[in-house]
């Protein structure tokens, strides 16, 4: 084998000694340099870890306060259109209330002035029975010049007036 390896230039001993660096290299490299990279890469990962745990944590918290928000502005929704259907059956109630108000209101002025003109129609009456009462008397006394007297006159006129208004309404 010294006859290969000198035929080839290769000195064994120089080679064993360099694979013994290599390996004593190899090994303090390992022990050096591997370890702490390796625990720096491992504690790099679990940082990220952790990073992308508490990131899906803030994304679900996020979410929720979502649906969260989400479900109040449909609760604020349905209370306001609740609110809405309130004002708006107030609103009726009141317009109806004022409706009747009115129309009751109406029907009062209607029944007084109703009442007052059946009134001024009975006074009118009155009036016009005494005047013409008057007229007659001042006419029969004219005509009989003083044969019956005033009292008498206008008894007899309002019996006629009375009777006449009878036969009237028959």
């Amino acid at each position: 084998m010294e006859a290969i390896a000198g035929t080839l230039g290769l000195n064994i001993n120089g080679f064993l000694w360099h694979t013994a660096n290599f390996l004593v290299l190899l090994f303090l490299m390992w022990r050096i340099l591997y370890k702490p990279v390796v625990g720096m890469l491992n504690e790099r990962t679990r940082r990220i870890q952790e990073s992308l745990s508490h990131a899906e944590n803030v994304r679900r918290q996020t979410e929720e306060a979502e649906a969260q928000r989400q479900a109040l502005i449909a609760e604020t929704r349905r209370e306001g259109e609740l609110m809405r259907q309130r004002a708006d059956e107030q609103a009726k109630h009141i317009v109806a209330e004022a409706q009747a108000r009115a129309t009751h209101e109406a029907e009062r002025i209607l029944a007084q002035a109703q009442a007052n003109i059946e009134a001024t129609r009975v006074q009118m009456v009155a009036d016009v029975r005494r005047e013409v009462a008057d007229m007659v008397v001042t006419a029969v006394d004219r005509v009989t010049r003083g044969a019956i007297d005033a009292g008498s006159q206008r008894t007899l006129i309002q019996q006629f007036l009375a009777d006449s208004t009878a036969e009237r309404k028959n």
